[in-house]
């Protein structure tokens, strides 16, 4: 499964300074992408020459403060590198995406917001913060595969190509959670390249 990509709105009043931004976004082959002309965005970037005001109620990462910032806005020091930029944006982006809402699979419910899942009306698991936007993930993907750097993309906003072991190492702590036998998993399957939540 692919997960959706995330659009994002670039405020600049310098057209050279949207452009390149614009160019980084578009080039960057992660999940985060200029918001199409028709696409509402899930976040914007306000650049040092935009116009923080005009961020309206979207999230924002805006680079350097600003007299007026708009509620809840992360602002960036200047000089920032890209890196930083992009990561903010994807932990915003993400935190705004969907990925708290209650959703369900099969027999398991999810309430990211409150931090538990549960089976039926048997058990109920208390999960960390990172645990649920995982859950939320598989569950999302209704027993499709979801690959390995979908995951890292949209849970922790990790670039395409990363070697790390993130991934494994939640998956495993929530196998114990979950798994009647951690050692040999029938709900949460590794596939090829990724997992699967077999409910």
């Amino acid at each position: 499964m692919t997960l959706p990509h995330i659009p994002i709105r670039v405020i600049a009043a310098d057209p050279a300074e949207h452009q390149a931004f614009a160019d980084v976004l578009n080039g960057q082959a992660g999940a985060l992408a200029l918001a199409g002309a028709n696409e509402r965005p899930i976040a914007v970037l306000v650049t040092p020459s935009g116009d923080a005001g005009t961020a309206g109620d979207l999230p924002a990462v805006v680079l350097g403060a600003r007299a007026q910032m708009p509620d809840g806005a992360q602002v960036l020091a200047i000089p920032v590198r890209m890196v930083d930029v992009l990561e903010a944006l994807e932990v915003l982006a993400t935190s705004t995406s969907g990925l708290s809402a209650p959703r369900s699979y099969k027999d398991w419910t999810l309430d990211p917001g409150r931090l538990v899942a549960r089976q039926a009306d048997t058990r109920t698991i208390t999960l960390t913060d990172t645990e649920a936007r995982l859950l939320a993930c598989l569950f999302d993907a209704q027993g499709a595969e979801v690959q390995r750097e979908d995951l890292l993309q949209r849970v922790w906003g990790y670039r395409p190509g990363l070697d790390t072991h993130t991934l494994e190492t939640h998956i495993y702590r929530l196998r114990k959670k979950i798994e009647a036998d951690p050692g040999d998993p029938r709900i949460i399957v590794t596939t090829g390249d990724g997992y699967h939540f077999v409910a």
